[in-house]
This record gives structure tokens, sequence and C-alpha cells, in this order.
């Protein structure tokens, strides 16, 4: 029979990093300690453990508030953990099996956690529709996301959480680079070049931001360009770039056809060309960057 709750797909941003940095047996140590404190988060805001994910866990509440706050907290003790979170958050219809939910509205939740930024919860129209009003001033319409299953789009917002995501990863970004030191060669890179900008990314320098904005990593000063268009991680073992912008983002690798990314995330392999706000026609462009793949 199904019932309507509120879901949460929560995980750790960093776990790759983790892993690779620490070794396996802290790393496995460190993700343990940071999943029994969501679950005590859970506990706390009258939610339900579903299932651990590895890294991460689903969990399931009665109200969209329960929900929100749980994910609030976890992202408010990030500093604690030392570790970046990200979460989605949906409500809808689900169906109890043992030890798991089954339903349209589980495959949301995780769509929506897997786009998140590190730091970052999103949710959709059906789970803000039902928050209370202090809760619902804190949420942010973003754009919508194609989820594979749901013929239209998904409206999706952001749940704004004051300095915690930055707080983070700063934190992160310390613990992690400390924990082995002078490590790095032959680690995945990702090598970013410009008119005005270049950057080259590591598991140890794992994350940049692009756009017009004076506070980016990387700055494009071009009025195709969002003042915060782009979030480029070092994630699962790959450069992940995370579309936030108005005009999208346009990747080109190689000699295929550029693909248009709009609040969605790909991986970049190889090399190529990306445009923050159009189509990267050349190297020299004030919107483009060169980008390749390869080991530091």
């Amino acid at each position: 029979m199904e019932k309507p709750l509120a879901l949460l797909f929560v995980d750790i941003a960093d776990s790759t990093l983790l892993y690779e940095l620490a070794g396996d047996r802290k790393a496995a140590a460190l993700t343990q300690r940071v999943l029994e404190g969501l679950r005590r988060i859970v506990g706390e805001n009258n939610g339900t453990v579903v299932k651990s994910l590895g890294d991460g866990l689903l969990a399931c509440f009665p109200m969209s508030d329960g929900a929100t706050r749980a994910a609030l907290a976890m992202m408010d003790r990030q500093g604690e953990f030392g570790l970046r979170l990200r979460a989605g958050l949906h409500f809808g219809p689900v169906i109890a099996g043992p030890g798991d939910l089954y339903g349209d509205a589980c495959n949301v939740a995780a769509r929506l956690e897997s786009i998140a930024r590190p730091g970052e919860i999103l949710a959709t129209d059906d789970l803000v529709d039902r928050l209370s009003p202090p809760l619902r001033k804190r949420t942010r319409l973003l754009n919508s996301v194609a989820v594979k299953g749901k013929a239209a789009p998904v409206r999706v917002h952001q749940i704004r959480d004051g300095n915690a995501p930055a707080e983070a990863e700063d934190n992160a970004t310390v613990a992690l680079t400390a924990s082995v030191p002078g490590s790095g060669r032959g680690l995945p890179s990702l090598r970013l070049s410009g008119r005005r900008a270049d950057a080259t990314l590591t598991p140890l320098l794992p994350r940049v931001t692009v756009g017009r904005d004076e506070g980016c990593g990387l700055r494009i000063p071009s009025r195709r360009t969002s003042r915060q268009h782009a979030v480029i991680d070092f994630s699962r073992g790959g450069f992940l770039l995370t579309d936030h912008s108005t005009n999208g983002t346009f990747i080109r690798t190689g000699d295929s056809p550029s693909l248009l990314l709009r609040r969605d995330s790909t991986k970049l392999t190889g090399s190529g060309l990306i445009g923050f706000g159009g189509e990267p026609l050349r190297p020299d462009e004030d919107h483009v960057l060169t980008f390749q793949v390869g080991s530091a």
C-alpha cells in the first residue's frame, strides 16, 4: 500500500577523496562516525533511517518540515564532521518493503542528491509546497531538471543553510589534505585555461567555482556568464562540472557537438572547450575555457 512520505537522501560528497588520501581503514572509521551522527539527527527530527548507502543514507519523515530540519542540521554539523555533505529532498508516495522503500518518489530524491553541490540541499516543489512558512522562506527556486521515468522536468529549489557550506568546504579541504602530507603525484588532474584565468585541479585541490563574480576561483568576465555560473569538483573518482547558471554551460569534447548543461552535472573526460553562457567556438573567446583531463 502506498504511503506519502518526505524522503531525504544524503551522502558524503568527499568520500572518494577521503579514501584516496586517508587510506581504507581510517576512511571507513570516519565514514561510520559521520553516518552515526546523521542517524542521530534523523531520529531527533521524528524520522526513520530506511537504509545505509555506503557513504550515505535514505531516511523518511511523516512531514516535510522534519526532513528539512534534519537536512539543515546535517549541514550545520559539516564542520564538526570535517566532510562536506549533499542532500536531496522530495515528498511523494512510496511502498514499504523489507528494509527499503520503493517508488518513483525515491528516484526523484536520489536524483536531486546526485546533482547537489557539496554543502547544498535541493528539494522539489512537492516538498517545498508542504513546508511551514518559516522554512519556506529559506527556499529559492533554481530551475527544472530531467528525472528518469518522469515525462516532465522537475522544478528544483535550494534550501539555504547560512554559512555552513563555506565553512564545511574549508574544514574538509584542511582535514583531507592534512591526512597525507606531500601526496599528489600521479593523481588525476584537470587543467583549465582561458584568456584571463588558469587553474589545475587535483584531489588535493578538488574544487573551483567559475563565474563572473570577483569571488569566483576562476573569473570569466563575460556578459554571457552568470555571476556564480558553475562549480567543478573532484568527486567519485572524476571531475564533475555542475551548472548553476541562467544561460547554461556548453561542453565540447574533441570534435563532438556541444553538450548543453543547465542545472545539471556531467563528468569531464578527455579534452575540449567549455563555454560558460554560450557555444564555445574558439579557445580565445572571453567566455571559454579549454580543459584537459590527465594526471599530475
